[in-house]
């Protein structure tokens, strides 16, 4: 009976942490599809400053962004002459509830509109 009871509470524990490891994963795919669609929500950086944050149900996003002057190269790694391209580092964070801990972060690049 010991021995049973021993196997019993060692496989009662795994299936508890394989379920739990089941939990997060999906909460970090939830929490990326927040990001992602955040993102894809804008084309240039001057889109993404309009909404600088938002909820999705339970998931909570906000973002962060610094503007950058990127200098152009060629494939071979050689610099373009002319001006650098200026663009913002966009960093969204996802949190689930309006304070709870981050859970995904996901940083990218947009590109200013050109001034006419």
């Amino acid at each position: 009976m010991s021995i049973a009871a021993i196997a019993l509470a060692s496989l009662y524990r795994t299936v508890g942490q394989s379920s739990k490891g089941v939990m997060d994963v999906e909460s970090r795919i939830e929490a990326a599809l927040v990001a992602r669609s955040a993102l894809a929500s804008s084309t240039f950086a001057e889109d993404a400053e309009r909404q600088l944050s938002g909820a999705s149900g339970e998931w909570h996003w906000h973002v962060e962004m610094h503007a950058e002057q990127i200098p152009l190269r060629e494939q071979d790694g050689r610099p373009v002459s002319g001006e650098p391209l200026r663009a913002a580092k966009v960093t969204v964070y996802v949190t689930r509830g309006k304070e709870g801990p981050t859970v995904m972060t996901w940083t990218t690049w947009k590109p200013y509109r050109s001034t006419p």
